[in-house]
This record gives C-alpha cells, sequence and structure tokens, in this order.
C-alpha cells in the first residue's frame, strides 16, 4: 500500500519533493537495478528487513535512514515477518537550486550525484537522532500546510543535508566541470519535464544551455552520471509510473504515447530495461518497484 504524504510541486504541476509512506510484503525479492533521477531518504518505521546496493546488503530495522544519491542502484531483497513499513521522501536536485546563489549551485549539484566512496547508504536509528528529527519535522510542514511551509520544508532537509556532511562522512570527492552555463543546464531539466511526450532533439537542449551539442551531451553525463538519453528514458519511465499508479482507465498505449514513447513495444522494452517488469505487471502491483 503506498500513501502520499505530501508534496512540494513545479508550477507545471509536477512534483518538485514528494514524501509518502509505503508498506511491503514480507518475503525475497529480486535485486533490480532499481534507480531514479531523484535524490532519496528513506526512514524505516517499523519491520525488518534487507536492502542491496552495488556495494554491499544492509539490514534494516526500526529508525534506520538510507541515503541514495541520484541514478545510485539500490533495492529491497528481503523483507521479513510482518512486511515493512517505509517514508520515502524524494526530491529533484534542481529543488536545492532554486534559491542559491551561482557560486554554491554547483556544490549542490556535486552533492546530489555523488558522495564520498566511504560513505554507508545505511545509517543506523542510534546515529541517525538529528536526521529522524529534521525528517520528523518535514513530515509535519507537509501535513499541515502552515504559513510558509514550504520555506520550512527546505530549511529541514538543509539541517539533514549539513548533518549528512558533518557527521556520515558524505562529502564528494568528484569535481564538477565548471561553466558559466550552469544556470542554463538547470533551465534544460524544466524543458525536458514540460516536453517528455514530444521530439527532444539534442541540438534544441544544446541551444538552450548555450553550448555546442557535443560539449553539452559531454558535460550533461559528467553532472548527472548518466547520458542525456538514459536520462530523458529515466523521466519518461518515471511520468508512466505515475500515471499507472493513478489512472487505470488510460490504455498501455495511450500511456505509452503521453510519456514520449511511439509504440508500446518501445516502451515495454524500455520499462523492462529499467524496472525488470512490463508496465502490465507493475500496474497489477505498484509495490513491487518500491525496493
Amino acid at each position: 500500500m503506498i500513501k502520499t504524504l505530501g508534496e512540494l510541486l513545479l508550477e507545471n504541476g509536477k512534483p518538485l519533493l514528494k514524501m509518502w509512506n509505503v508498506s511491503v510484503d514480507e518475503g525475497k525479492r529480486q535485486y533490480v537495478h532499481h534507480q531514479h533521477t531523484r535524490f532519496e531518504l528513506t526512514v524505516v518505521e517499523s519491520g525488518h528487513g534487507e536492502y542491496t546496493t552495488q556495494k554491499a546488503t544492509y539490514p534494516m530495522n526500526p529508525g534506520d535512514v538510507f541515503v541514495f544519491s541520484s541514478n545510485e542502484v539500490h533495492s529491497i531483497t528481503r523483507v521479513f515477518e510482518g512486511g515493512l513499513s517505509l517514508t520515502n521522501l524524494h526530491f529533484e536536485p534542481r529543488y536545492l537550486n532554486s534559491t542559491n546563489s551561482e557560486e554554491h549551485i554547483e556544490n549542490y549539484i556535486n552533492f546530489c550525484f555523488f558522495h564520498s566512496s566511504d560513505f554507508e547508504n545505511r545509517i543506523p536509528a542510534e546515529k541517525a537522532t538529528n536526521i529522524l528529527e529534521n525528517f520528523q519535522k518535514i513530515k509535519t510542514e507537509l501535513k499541515n500546510n502552515d504559513i510558509e511551509y514550504p520555506v520550512a520544508v527546505k530549511a529541514h532537509l538543509n539541517l539533514i543535508l549539513i548533518d549528512l556532511l558533518r557527521n556520515h562522512n558524505y562529502s564528494s570527492t568528484a569535481v564538477l566541470e565548471k561553466t558559466d552555463s550552469i544556470f542554463n543546464i538547470m533551465n534544460v531539466y524544466d524543458y525536458i519535464d514540460e516536453h517528455l511526450c514530444e521530439e527532444i532533439t539534442l541540438n534544441d537542449l544544446a541551444s538552450i544551455a548555450g553550448l555546442s551539442p557535443n560539449y553539452f551531451s559531454h558535460l550533461f553525463k559528467k553532472n548527472n552520471g548518466i547520458s542525456l538519453w538514459d536520462y530523458i528514458t529515466a523521466k519518461r519511465i518515471e511520468k508512466a509510473i505515475n500515471i499507472l499508479q493513478h489512472n487505470r482507465e488510460l490504455t498501455i498505449l495511450e500511456i505509452a504515447l503521453e510519456c514520449g514513447f511511439n509504440n508500446t513495444t518501445n516502451f515495454n522494452k524500455a520499462f523492462k530495461k529499467q524496472k525488470c517488469l512490463t508496465p502490465s505487471e507493475y500496474r497489477k502491483n505498484p509495490t513491487l518497484l518500491y525496493h
């Protein structure tokens, strides 16, 4: 069962930040190379299980916090008797950029896409007191919607990120390529979101960024950890997942066209490559994709 707890939206109505609770049934689960373009914070509310990444398999216990940078592979591979209850917070990397000056923007992008090789994705409950406190405050702000609650959400999120840097060895040694076009690259993300159902060309995106196509493609991959076309496909699959969750009337073909795929064959192939199951299989059981 999936229950949305709150979200902050872009002007086009798409989530910039989203928090939800999910219940995962007990049992062993296939290790799936699950990843997404958003930064993820997950808190184990109750139950026990195992989380597997490309580096390690971690135990999941109540109060544990799991942190995954954008595009980092992770998968719940086992849930013990009684099941798991998890609260998940996702946000787009540009969420951190929206109110920061140019001198800080590259550090924030770096934060979302890279972390230290020594960083452990699991922060056990006994070491996560500050994170859990601010995580709960974000949940309360999203629930109550009091005056200036988006400002409060960002303030508590920033405190979590500072705690990761100061107390959990999160800081990345990766160096992003410096460029005066970094703000224009932020505009590329908006353009992709707004035109997912249309044909998107490298020349159009490079023009928005004010760069040559070859250099833009190189810079995009360097800053995001994946290629431009893998990013666009991932965003289209994320949009499809949202439609599959909330609209049971649309056919698979209609969803494919809405998300920028020209036929069901290409849609099914891309969906299965990323998620290891078909859109129809996911529609029957949405919790299969909570990893």
